[in-house]
């Protein structure tokens, strides 16, 4: 009897650690899987689409330095404005000295940065609101280019001369200055962009060797009536420079009238910046700014549902 118990004892002892082999192999072999990546698959994995969101920017300023403009007290700051649009890239704007007394950024910049690190993007004005510049400025704002880890180019706000003729001054700077700027950027190693504001009312200026030198330029419309013909617009400038990256700008406020923008006029800016950004043929949306966000403005509130609304819709280009 005792001998036929433990028979049945080893006959059932063999298949339980059979199955726990055969159960360590398993594991082991999936562990060995999850670590060891086949270097022929990185090739064939399609990179994750971009988001409309992903192309979104933040024309951002000193908090406040809108007082100048509008008569009203602002208390966003620029890193606020990108957590409450909910949009992941900012342009840091200097005040022009008009403005200053109210709000700018002061020296060092790049404590400024701590709160931008979470954002994709940034890039900062070394011509700042009304062509603003400083030498020691831009100085700071190259060195910050090496520095900060999201930083992907700077700002030439009001740079170049509405009007200019050749044998007057037709930019903030000279071609020579700005080579200077595109030089220090290329000696950083990274990949960094030259952003510039462009005005309707600028096309066809006496500027060509400085488009050369910029990268991307921004169009805006100077007057809220323009939006209506913001479609024309865009084309005209692939017409007249079809070889430059370009940028949608979009007003949140009529400085003019110290108003929101329409919302019949916001949606419509914001429907044509979608569809061009979808067809590859701009770059990104900008809008401005920070300052006008906490005025209760309904074009503002529209435009952050408009962003809660598309701003998870993949990008085919």
């Amino acid at each position: 009897m005792t001998d036929e118990i433990m028979k049945t004892k080893k006959s059932k002892t063999k298949p339980s650690s059979t199955r726990r082999s055969f159960l360590k192999s398993i594991v082991m072999s999936a562990a060995a899987t999850a670590f060891t990546v086949d270097p022929s698959l990185a090739s064939v994995v399609a990179p994750e689409k971009q988001t409309v969101r992903d192309r979104l920017w933040l024309f951002s300023f000193a908090t406040n330095s809108d007082y100048y403009h509008l008569g009203r007290r602002s208390v966003m700051s620029a890193a606020e404005g990108n957590f409450y649009l909910d949009v992941p890239n900012i342009i840091m704007v200097q005040s022009s000295e008009k403005e200053a007394p109210w709000g700018r950024f002061e020296p060092p910049f790049e404590p400024y940065t701590v709160a931008l690190r979470p954002l994709k993007k940034i890039v900062w004005s070394v011509t700042g609101s009304g062509g603003f510049h400083k030498a020691e400025e831009t100085t700071e704002v190259l060195s910050m280019a090496k520095s900060v880890h999201n930083f992907r180019g700077v700002m030439l706000d009001d740079f170049l001369i509405t009007n200019a003729k050749k044998d007057k001054k037709r930019a903030i700077w000279t071609l020579e200055e700005l080579t200077e700027v595109r030089s220090k950027l290329d000696q950083t190693g990274k990949k960094l962009d030259i952003m510039a504001t462009f005005y309707v009312k600028q096309f066809g200026s006496p500027v060509k060797d400085y488009l050369e030198l910029i990268d991307i330029l921004q169009i805006w419309n100077g007057k809220t009536e323009e939006i209506r013909d913001i479609e024309n617009n865009l084309q005209k400038f692939e017409q007249l420079y079809p070889y430059k990256r370009m940028m949608l700008g979009c007003y949140l406020v009529d400085y003019h009238r110290k108003q929101g923008i329409p919302v019949d006029l916001m949606k419509h800016q914001c429907e044509v910046g979608l569809r061009w950004l979808q067809q590859g043929r701009i770059e990104g949306i900008i809008f401005m700014g920070n300052t006008v966000m906490d005025m209760g403005f309904e074009s503002v509130e529209w435009t952050r549902h408009w962003i809660q609304q598309l701003g998870g819709t993949k990008l085919k280009k």
